[in-house]
């Protein structure tokens, strides 16, 4: 018991010190470089998206968030989870209590704080995939799934890859996901080192 405090208690020192050599915002929240600020509509995000090619993430934190620290100083560190965000995303950082307003797909124009609440986010990090694909008037046109909370990187890489590749259409995740964890093991790997902080949520609509 007390070698298993003093590993959780080195963590979190480890992840403390990771945040601060992370890059923080004005806002309290850390930054990447390939991180843009919000038009203040989300329609406007999204068509700005799809104008370059590209989907939409939506990633949801809030200042002083301890997995969103891990989120920034461990997955985005690997050179495979940003290679494929930068290619394939625009993505758009907002506060959870954020005052800034913002235009909903609805054209309601409410702060951030309030569009979250709307939108059922109240965990940070939030990891949101929007597409373009076809037309959108509400949030539910556009989400093609959610990942809330922390996600270690061969899942958070995985779950980008489940919809980048197209499984998400005809696959549930743990069938995509099934070979993948064959494979680690195939390498004398323990995939429960690999573990969820929380499972992915699934909007369950097919395009």
């Amino acid at each position: 018991m007390l070698f298993r405090r003093l590993v959780i208690t080195l963590s979190l020192l480890l992840i403390a010190g990771f945040a601060q050599a992370q890059s923080i915002g004005d806002d309290g929240l850390h930054k990447q470089p390939w991180l843009v600020a919000s038009t203040g509509d989300i329609r406007l995000d999204l068509s700005a998206a799809a104008a370059d090619g590209k989907d939409l993430i939506v990633l949801v934190e809030q200042q002083g968030c301890t997995y969103c620290a891990q989120l920034h100083a461990v997955n985005f560190t690997r050179s495979e989870i940003t290679d494929l965000v930068t290619s394939r995303f625009r993505v758009v950082q907002l506060d959870l209590w954020g005052k800034a307003d913002i235009i909903d797909f609805d054209g309601d124009e409410v702060t951030q704080q309030a569009l979250l609440s709307r939108w059922d986010v109240n965990t940070t990090p939030t990891t949101m995939v929007l597409s373009a694909a076809k037309p959108v008037t509400k949030l539910a046109d556009a989400e093609i799934f959610r990942l809330p909370g922390y996600l270690k990187p061969f899942y958070y890489l995985g779950a980008l890859e489940f919809f980048t590749t197209g499984a998400y259409a005809d696959q549930e995740f743990r069938d995509f996901f099934a070979p993948r964890v064959a494979a680690l093991e195939a390498k004398g790997l323990d995939p429960e080192q690999w573990q969820f902080h929380r499972q992915v949520e699934l909007s369950g609509r097919k395009t």
